[in-house]
C-alpha cells in the first residue's frame, strides 16, 4: 500500500504531481535542489498549445540545423561539445529526424493532450489562482507555404477539439494591428491558452502547502538507496528522506538523478532564452507565434514576454548576446513597431530534451517503487496537468493509463541486448 509519495523536483512538472499525489491521499514530500522555482518552469513563454504538441526532431531537421550552423543568432543552434553524452544524443536525436518517428510521436501527444484544456479548468475550481488566459493564439508567417506545414501539423489535434483555422495577412493585422505588412498567412488557434508561469508554480506551491504537502528547497539529492529493486531513500543535503514512493521531476537534471538510480536516462539540456519589454512599444492582445522566427510573444499582465531559440551543447545559464539578438531582430522583422535597437535583460531556462522528443513518464527499470515524470521538452507548462494525472493512475494500477503512458515509458531507452554484448566482447569482457 501506498501512503506516502517523495517528488524529486519542484518545477511545474513535479508541482503538479504532488498536488495530483496530495488530492489522492498520500503524504507528499517535495524535494528540491533550487530555493525556489527560478528555472525553465518559470522562464518560459507560458503557453498551453496542444496545437504545437509535435516532437522537436523532425524530417528536414538536420538539414535546417546545417544552414543555421553558421549563425549564432538563429532559432536553432548546436554549441560544439566534445563531451560524449553530447555526441551521443545529437546522433539519436538525428536518427529520429524521419516520417515515422515524426508521426508516431504526434499521434502519441494527441492522445496526451485530450484533457489539457479542462485541466487547467480544473485547477482554477480546486483554488489555484495563477493569470491565465483564454484569447486563443495566433501563427504569423512571412510565406503561405510555411503556414500551410504547420496547418499540416496541426490537423491531427482536431479530432480533441483543436483548430488551426487559416487566415490572411490582412485578417490576422484585423485581429493584431501591430503585425508588419510581410506576413502574409496565418493560423487562428481559438483552444490554445497561455499563462504566467511563474504566476503557475507559485500558485500550485501554495496550494500543495495547503494540502499539506512539505517542501525541502536548497536540497539538491546526491544519493539514490535501495534494498534491491526497492528504493528506500533519497539523499537530500544532510537528510535522508524516506518514503513509499519515488517520482524524478527535475527537468534537465532527471539524467544524473536516474543514474544514482541505476538506470541513466538520455535528457540533455536545451537552453531557451526570452526575456520581458516592460516598454508598451508594441501591443497584443493575443500569444503570437512568429513561425519562420520560431519565436513566442506572449502578453502579460505589464509586460510582453518574447522566447525562442533553442541551443543544445550549454548546461549553464550563461546568456549569448548574439540568442538575444536574434529574438530582437525577428521581433522587428514580424512587429515593425519593436525597436530594432532594443537591448533586452535576458533570461535562459533549461529545456529537458529527449532524443525523440518526446516526455519520459513511467517507472523507472531496475526501481519497482520509483516513476519519471521528466524530458518534457518544449512543452513543460502544456503537459503537466495531464502528467499528473498519468503518473496518479499508473500507481493505482489503471489499465488504459498504462496504454496512454506506451510511448512515454523510460524502458524505451533500455540498451538492447545484441548491442549490450556487442560492446562487453568488444571490451574483452
Amino acid at each position: 500500500m501506498t501512503d506516502s509519495a517523495v517528488i524529486v523536483g519542484g518545477g511545474v512538472i513535479g508541482l503538479a504531481t504532488a498536488h495530483r499525489l496530495a488530492c489522492d491521499g498520500l503524504a507528499v514530500t517535495v524535494v528540491d535542489a533550487a530555493r525556489g522555482s527560478t528555472g525553465a518552469s518559470a522562464h518560459n513563454a507560458g503557453w498551453i498549445v496542444p496545437i504545437m504538441s509535435a516532437p522537436v526532431p523532425a524530417p528536414g531537421m538536420l538539414g535546417q540545423a546545417l544552414r543555421w550552423m553558421a549563425r549564432k543568432d538563429s532559432p536553432l543552434y548546436v554549441r560544439p561539445s566534445p563531451r560524449p553524452e553530447h555526441v551521443r544524443f545529437m546522433v539519436r536525436m538525428l536518427r529520429h529526424c524521419n516520417p515515422r518517428d515524426f508521426h508516431h510521436g504526434v499521434e502519441a501527444l494527441v492522445t496526451l493532450n485530450e484533457r489539457t484544456v479542462s485541466l487547467f479548468d480544473a485547477y482554477e475550481k480546486d483554488g489555484v489562482r495563477f493569470e491565465y488566459h483564454r484569447t486563443g493564439q495566433l501563427m504569423a508567417f512571412h510565406t503561405r507555404e510555411a503556414m500551410r506545414r504547420y496547418q499540416a501539423e496541426a490537423m491531427s489535434l482536431e479530432r480533441i477539439g483543436h483548430t488551426a483555422v487559416p487566415l490572411s495577412g490582412d485578417e490576422l493585422r484585423d485581429l493584431e494591428p501591430a503585425l508588419g505588412r510581410h506576413v502574409r498567412a496565418g493560423l487562428r488557434c481559438p483552444q490554445e491558452r497561455h499563462v504566467d508561469p511563474a504566476s503557475l508554480v507559485k500558485s500550485l506551491e501554495d496550494r500543495c502547502r495547503e494540502l499539506g504537502v512539505r517542501f525541502l528547497h536548497d536540497r539538491p539529492v546526491t544519493g539514490i538507496r535501495s534494498r534491491g529493486h526497492v528504493v528506500t531513500s533519497v539523499l537530500a543535503g544532510n537528510e535522508e528522506v524516506s518514503g513509499d514512493l519515488f517520482v524524478l521531476a527535475a527537468g534537465a537534471h532527471t539524467g544524473p538523478l536516474s543514474r544514482l538510480a541505476g538506470f541513466p536516462l538520455p535528457i540533455q539540456p536545451g537552453k531557451g532564452y526570452g526575456f520581458d519589454d516592460t516598454s508598451d512599444s508594441v501591443a497584443l492582445r493575443h500569444p503570437v507565434y512568429l513561425g519562420e522566427a520560431k519565436v513566442a510573444v506572449t502578453p502579460l499582465e505589464g509586460r510582453l514576454r518574447f522566447a525562442g531559440t533553442m541551443e543544445f551543447g550549454s548546461s549553464d545559464l550563461s546568456i549569448d548576446v548574439h540568442r538575444l539578438r536574434g529574438i530582437v531582430r525577428a521581433a522587428h522583422e514580424f512587429l515593425p513597431g519593436f525597436p530594432s535597437t532594443y537591448r533586452p535583460r535576458g533570461w535562459a531556462g533549461l529545456r529537458p530534451m529527449t532524443p525523440d522528443g518526446l516526455p519520459v513518464i513511467g517507472p523507472l527499470p531496475g526501481k519497482d517503487n520509483m516513476l519519471v515524470a521528466s524530458g518534457h521538452c518544449m512543452l513543460g507548462v502544456t503537459l503537466a496537468p495531464m502528467t499528473a494525472e498519468l503518473i496518479s493512475a499508473l500507481i493505482a494500477g489503471d489499465h488504459r493509463a498504462s496504454g496512454v503512458a506506451r510511448p512515454f515509458t523510460p524502458r524505451r531507452f533500455a540498451p538492447r541486448p545484441g548491442r549490450t554484448l556487442g560492446r562487453r566482447l568488444r571490451r574483452g569482457g
